[in-house]
């Protein structure tokens, strides 16, 4: 098989009928293309050119050849391209709760996505916390407990620390001063974790009426809205309110004793790893996870 390099040359001056506009193509010197047509009239014993005048034309054997040559080019380009893009650009699937999606994951994707623009994310949500009847084989499951599937790996990658929050004005008006003055509002509840509120009233050494009156949310995201709104008191993560509290939208009246939770986790495959791609979203993760930090308070109570 004759020279790459010598076909590249020959290509580039028949197409520019001018040895110099081939050297500048291809950033090299009129001498430099000469000797590459040279080899490669050498390789096939006969020459490739005609000049006329200040310009050359390929022979008619060599205006033939020269077709089969640019198709041959033309689908090593194809080739390469198909390659390149099976290869570097990736769709990683996430699968999470609505809240956790709209409260963490989704706010945080913008700075993955630019600092890693040939991944895409996309982000699906179940209004369950199980995973027995996910029907597609994503990439990542994010949940709030441990969880387990053959060929998989769970790891914990974000703390989980309940905290009950209130509207800012609520605390500057003076209306809780313990944890007790929560009884005299509305207390908003959640209904995958009906426990919350017990659980903390008893923490806090609170006698708490059963049931409590209050309203019933399907997702965090919902309670959340409500507290912001002046409709009540949630207990809800830190992870899904930390800019809220940042701003001053939301206020944490009695963070010194909080409950606190197995953790978020993410569960994928056990070869994910293996993979650039799935490396880069895991340890991004992993990586933001170990940014939050809840604020300090006194020791955290272990779960019931």
């Amino acid at each position: 098989m004759p020279s790459l390099k010598a076909l590249r040359a020959f290509e580039a001056a028949a197409r520019h009928s001018s040895v110099s506009a081939a050297g500048r193509e291809l950033n090299v010197s009129h001498s430099a293309i000469s000797q590459q047509i040279s080899i490669l009239e050498g390789y096939f014993g006969r020459p490739l050119f005609l000049r006329r005048g200040k310009r050359i034309a390929p022979t008619a054997e060599a205006a033939a050849f020269l077709e089969d040559i640019r198709l041959g080019f033309d689908r090593i380009a194809m080739a390469s391209e198909q390659f390149a893009r099976s290869g570097g650009a990736r769709v990683v699937t996430i699968n999470t709760t609505p809240s956790f999606a709209m409260r963490w994951l989704i706010p945080r994707l913008p700075g993955f996505q630019s600092a890693h623009p040939e991944i895409e994310v996309r982000v699906s949500t179940s209004s369950t916390d199980q995973i027995a009847g996910l029907g597609e084989p994503y990439d990542i499951i994010i949940r709030r407990d441990a969880m387990n599937r053959a060929d998989h790996r769970c790891d914990r990658f974000l703390d989980d620390v309940a905290t009950v929050v209130v509207a800012r004005n609520l605390v500057e008006k003076g209306a809780l001063k313990v944890p007790k003055d929560l009884l005299g509002l509305p207390l908003l509840q959640m209904r995958s974790r009906p426990e919350a509120w017990p659980r903390w009233f008893e923490l806090n050494g609170v006698s708490c009426p059963d049931p409590l009156a209050g309203p019933l949310f399907e997702h965090f995201f919902l309670s959340v809205q409500a507290a912001i709104n002046g409709l009540g008191a949630a207990v809800v993560p830190y992870a899904l309110v930390e800019s809220d509290l940042a701003a001053g939208i939301l206020a944490a009246p009695f963070s010194s004793r909080d409950l606190v939770g197995p953790g978020f986790h993410i569960l994928y495959r056990t070869d994910f790893l293996t993979n650039r791609v799935g490396r880069t979203i895991v340890d991004w993760l992993l990586a933001e996870g170990r940014g939050h930090k809840p604020p300090s308070g006194s020791p955290p109570v272990p779960p019931a």
